[in-house]
């Protein structure tokens, strides 16, 4: 309908400012001629949007204009509403205006105050859910891994928002953790140089943060203001949940910026020791999208991460607890394991980062799992078990 395209036309000026109308039509599926006719509608309705020919032109809506919500249907209202993850809203400082808009998008489309929960939705009187309830709700951390401090993810997420650099201190993965007071430039013990970033974007992996950013040439933005945390939070850092295993951070984000300075890079929010907002506007790199950079960095984290294959021979009950242990990686491993054998033990690949990790893992299933190969690991199980007969092998005894 055509009154459909003219508010996504409206909000798309409003969420991108200045665009061409060759971009507008490509994003309305429309023909260019038609944009005009669209833009020419809208004034004529009140929405003062200007189009501007030649170089550096393209069409906009005047300075401070805001486009209203009453274009909304209910179903778009409900479609804004259904989703509740207020954990991830509430770290980047947004719970209280989350709540605010919810209220006004669910009055404009005459929903009730609680959107789909309130009166005049379906959790309304005789409905399943109360004013103000979520409908789905998304729950990102995994089960059995802590949460990780973010003391300097709102300020992340503001330079973001407002398309401004940031002045990053960042701790590379294993590097030692202190507090501010002791490390070096970038802080948390990092004795590198902090680096200036453009932001692109923040992505919750889940349950942990990481900022998708351009490296900047140092010193080319003026400092601004900057967001410091306390010693409770620098505490909280040094007894900060446990990391997963080789998830992100600069190490896997290195690789993307080998085109040269303004390519993409990640960074682990929960390696971030300091974050500094800097002035003057960042530009984006053209027709850049974060959930298309996100699914291509993933992919190719995952295939390049360095990869040890170990075949055993574990029994039934070891099997069974392979994904309990191993996560869906164990799942898949037994679901793949060979046949029985005599011994009732069933032939099965494991895949870890490198052998002394694998020997570790393994020894804990003592002789439900036998190594087969490599031999390194075969050896790293011996030695781990010898240092366990020298330590409990004449039985018990004081602890030293």
């Amino acid at each position: 309908m055509r009154a459909d395209r003219l508010v996504s036309l409206a909000l798309l000026l409003q969420a991108r400012g200045r665009m061409s109308a060759r971009a507008l039509a490509g994003e309305l599926e429309v023909s260019v001629r038609t944009v005009y006719r669209d833009i020419a509608a809208l004034n004529a309705a009140g929405v003062p949007v200007v189009a501007e020919p030649g170089p550096g032109g393209g069409c906009r809506l005047i300075e401070g204009y805001r486009f209203p919500l009453r274009g909304l249907s209910a179903d778009e209202a409900e479609a804004l509403l259904l989703l509740g993850v207020p954990a991830a809203v509430a770290e980047l400082g947004l719970a209280d205006a989350l709540a605010a808009a919810h209220r006004k998008v669910s009055t404009r489309a005459g929903l009730g105050p609680g959107g789909p929960g309130g009166a005049g939705g379906p959790g309304g009187p005789g409905g399943p859910a109360g004013p103000g309830t979520s409908l789905v709700h998304l729950d990102m951390p995994r089960w059995f891994h802590g949460t990780e401090p973010v003391p300097h993810l709102r300020t992340l997420a503001e330079g973001v928002r407002l398309g401004r650099a940031l002045l990053l201190g960042y701790r590379r993965d294993g590097a030692p953790q202190v507090s501010p007071s002791q490390g070096g430039a970038g802080g948390g013990g990092d004795p590198r140089p902090a680096r200036e970033v453009g932001p692109l974007g923040l992505v919750n992996k889940a349950g942990t943060w990481y900022l998708i950013a351009t490296r900047l040439a140092p010193g080319t933005h003026e400092a601004g203001r900057e967001h410091s945390a306390g010693r409770e939070q620098g505490a909280a850092r040094e007894h900060g949940a446990a990391r997963e295993s080789g998830a992100g951070g600069e190490q896997g984000a290195d690789r993307e910026s080998r085109g040269g300075r303004g390519d993409p890079v990640v960074f682990r929010v929960g390696r971030v020791t300091s974050a500094r907002l800097l002035a003057g506007p960042v530009a984006r790199p053209a027709g850049f999208d974060l959930a298309a950079f996100w699914a291509r960095w993933s992919a190719d984290f995952v295939t390049s991460r360095t990869q040890v294959e170990v075949r055993v021979r574990a029994t039934a009950a070891a099997l069974a607890i392979f994904p309990y242990v191993f996560g869906d990686a164990g799942r898949r491993a037994a679901a793949a394991a060979g046949p029985a054998g005599a011994d009732g033990r069933r032939e099965a690949t494991l895949t870890f980062e490198e052998e002394r990790v694998a020997a570790h893992r393994l020894a804990g299933f003592g002789g439900a799992v036998v190594v087969t190969a490599p031999a390194v690991v075969r050896a790293e199980l011996i030695a781990t078990a010898r240092d366990l007969l020298a330590q409990y092998g004449e039985g018990p005894g004081p602890l030293s």
